[in-house]
C-alpha cells in the first residue's frame, strides 16, 4: 500500500475511517511486470480534472481556482510517477542512463574535483539528480543495478536496516559517488581526451562505467566502515574514555 485516505462523507457508516487508496507491486525484482491499483477511476479522465464549464459552475475543473491548480499539480505528479513506475525494465534503464548523462556535463559537475571524497561526490550527484526526478526515481537510478541487487536485494533492505538502530549506513552517498566519479573519468570532462559532446555515448559504455563505479563506491564504504568500526570498538572497550592522541 502506497497511499491512504479518509472517508469524508458524513452520511457514510464509516465516515472518518482511513482506507487504502493506492497500492503497487514491484514485479521487476522477480523479472515480471509491475502493477498499480487505484481505488477510483474518476480522476484519470480529463473531464473530471479540467471540467466541462467555467467557474463558478459546479462542473468547473481543478484549474478554475488557485487551490484547484495546486491540487492539479499534485495529481499531475502522481500520473507521471505512475507512468515512470509502470515502464518496462528497458525503458527504466534508458531513463536512468539519460538521468546520469544529463548531469555529467553541467557546470556544477564539471567543476567538481575528481579527488574529492567519494561521499561528497555522491552528495553532489544526489542533489543534481534530485533536481530532475522524484526521490524514489532518483534512488532507483542509484540502486537499481543487477550488481547492487546481487549484494543486497531490495526485499532484504528492511530486514537489514532494522538491525541498525544507532548507525545510518550511507550507501546512497558512496554508491552515487562511485558512479559519478567513474562517469567523470570515462565519459566526462575529467578525461583529457573528451570534449563537450554532441551526443550521449552508447548505453553499453555508460552502464559499464556505472557498474565499475558501484563496486568502487562500495569498496570505499567498506574501508570507511572498517576504520570507524575500529575506533568505535576502542571507545566501547574504554567506556568512551580514550587516551590523548587516539583520534589523531
Amino acid at each position: 500500500m502506497i497511499g491512504w485516505g479518509k472517508i469524508k462523507d458524513p452520511s457514510a457508516t464509516r465516515h472518518g475511517q482511513e482506507i487504502g487508496v493506492a497500492s503497487a507491486y514491484d514485479g521487476h525484482n522477480v523479472d515480471v511486470g509491475r502493477i498499480v491499483a487505484d481505488s477510483t477511476w474518476h480522476h484519470w479522465f480529463d473531464i473530471n480534472l479540467t471540467g466541462i464549464a467555467a467557474s463558478p459552475s459546479p462542473y468547473a475543473g481543478f484549474d478554475a481556482t488557485a487551490a484547484g491548480q495546486a491540487a492539479l499539480k499534485k495529481i499531475d505528479a502522481y500520473f507521471l510517477n505512475c507512468g515512470v513506475w509502470l515502464a518496462p525494465p528497458d525503458k527504466q534503464a534508458a531513463m536512468r542512463n539519460f538521468g546520469w548523462w544529463s548531469i555529467l556535463w553541467t557546470d556544477r559537475i564539471v567543476e567538481l574535483p575528481i579527488d574529492a571524497p567519494i561521499w561528497f561526490i555522491g552528495e553532489q550527484a544526489i542533489d543534481a539528480l534530485g533536481r530532475r526526478a522524484s526521490r524514489c526515481t532518483r534512488e532507483s537510478w542509484i540502486f537499481d543495478f543487477p550488481i547492487f541487487k546481487e549484494k543486497i536485494p531490495h526485499w532484504e533492505w528492511p530486514m537489514l536496516f532494522e538491525r541498525f538502530q544507532l548507525i545510518s549506513l550511507p550507501f546512497e552517498h558512496f554508491v552515487a559517488g562511485g558512479i559519478l566519479r567513474q562517469l567523470m573519468q570515462e565519459v566526462g570532462s575529467q578525461n583529457a581526451k573528451n570534449r563537450f559532446p554532441e551526443k550521449a555515448p552508447k548505453d553499453e559504455i555508460l552502464e559499464r562505467a556505472m557498474r565499475v563505479g558501484i563496486d568502487e563506491g562500495l569498496s570505499a564504504l567498506s574501508k570507511q566502515l572498517q576504520s570507524e568500526t575500529s575506533l568505535i570498538s576502542k571507545l566501547v572497550e574504554k567506556k568512551f574514555r580514550l587516551p590523548a592522541g587516539t583520534c589523531g
